[in-house]
């Protein structure tokens, strides 16, 4: 009997952790979600107070869709996003993340809302990209993010002057405005916001036909929840066909073509 009581206590104490999302969404009615605030995909309104931008709309729509309250649960810096996730202290990375091979083996993602093309932003640099790779070549990078993972494989010859996850992400471009890198890579409305703030010190494309890269804007999941991420990509479904989603990235895309739509719905 004694071992008995003992089991139920064990089981008890067990269930709320071994619970899964999607089981955790349902019986709470919510979607807690973890975020790093980052351009207009997602951001603190400095008058209002209130988080805004394509993301937020994307979101809310989903819960609006399913019946679920949307909880602004954490802000978390991008090292800490997955930690948060394995901890279940949200059940969603609810801003914008890109794919890269560290978080593909840590975690899952939800479709791709739209692409980012990053291209390669420079100061002074009168060369082609290709002259990027050679030691003598300082590369502005943020440890563990896309920007490490492209200078990686494009120039892997050249320096990294490398910035820790917790660093603003305007800094990659402010260490090619002040010549502490030659060039780093980033979506084009990020660095015409810096161009913006910073008109002395402004950053240009280097003169390629096309991006460096596509990225893939998604939401980052746990892994293994399969029938959360299931729920969540038949919402996203529907709102690319209803027009949401296209109407979310035209509200908050503040220069014309910053962004590439997911041809897979038009």
């Amino acid at each position: 009997m004694r071992f008995f009581l003992l089991m139920l206590v064990f089981l008890s104490l067990a269930s709320p952790a071994s619970a899964s999302t999607y089981d955790r969404v349902m019986q709470k009615n919510e979607i807690r979600c973890g975020y790093t605030f980052y351009s207009v995909g997602l951001y603190k309104n400095l008058e209002t107070g209130e988080i805004e931008g394509i993301y937020k709309d994307v979101i809310e729509a989903v819960g609006k869709l399913l019946d679920l309250k949307i909880v602004w649960a954490e802000e978390v810096g991008w090292g800490q996003q997955i930690e948060g996730l394995n901890a279940g202290r949200y059940d969603m990375i609810c801003s914008p993340a890109s794919i890269t091979g560290p978080r593909t083996k840590a975690a899952d993602y939800s479709l791709t809302l739209y692409y980012s093309p990053v291209w390669v932003w420079v100061k002074d640099f009168k060369e082609v990209r290709d002259a990027l790779n050679k030691e003598s070549i300082k590369l502005s990078t943020m440890d563990g993010e896309q920007t490490e993972a492209m200078a990686q494989l494009y120039f892997p010859l050249a320096q990294r002057v490398s910035l820790p996850q917790s660093a603003d992400f305007s800094m990659l471009m402010m260490q090619v405005a002040t010549g502490k890198a030659d060039a780093t890579f980033a979506e084009p409305l990020p660095v015409y916001e810096f161009n913006e703030k910073n008109p002395t010190q402004k950053l240009k494309k280097i003169k390629d036909d096309n991006p460096l890269k596509l990225v893939p804007n998604i939401f980052l999941l746990k892994r293994g929840e399969g029938e959360f991420k299931a729920m969540l990509n038949n919402a996203l479904t529907e709102l690319f066909l209803d027009g949401t989603i296209d109407r979310a990235i035209d509200k908050f895309e503040k220069y014309p073509q910053s962004y590439v739509r997911n041809q897979q719905f038009e």
